[in-house]
């Protein structure tokens, strides 16, 4: 079907689309780049004002964890009361049976 032309400028076109094949994990940054410099703190905290940043960050931590605590608590105990009403309280009718037509 195919010559002996084609085959061989077809193993040639391959070997020159050839590429090197880097992983993920070999992408890592460049460190040389200046763009990816080490950080460095310009503006330095005080401990004081660093303590009550602490303090700041910790109030406002207890105050998402307990609005995600009630929130949580409240989904809960809707979806636990709509499993009891319909376990327990919601009366269904009785099935019908199946009458079967015998020919």
């Amino acid at each position: 079907m195919f010559g002996a032309g084609f085959v061989i400028d077809m193993i040639q076109t391959l070997k020159n689309n050839r590429r090197d094949r880097i992983t993920k994990f070999d992408k890592g940054v460049d460190e040389a780049s200046p763009m990816y410099g080490k950080f460095v703190d310009h503006k330095k905290m005080s401990p004081e004002a660093f303590a009550d940043f602490q303090q700041k960050l910790k109030e406002t931590n207890r105050k998402n964890r307990r609005r995600l605590f009630i929130t949580f608590g409240t989904v809960m105990v809707v979806i636990i009361a709509i499993i009891i009403y319909f376990l327990f309280f919601l009366e269904l009718e009785p099935a019908k049976p199946i009458k079967f037509k015998m020919k």
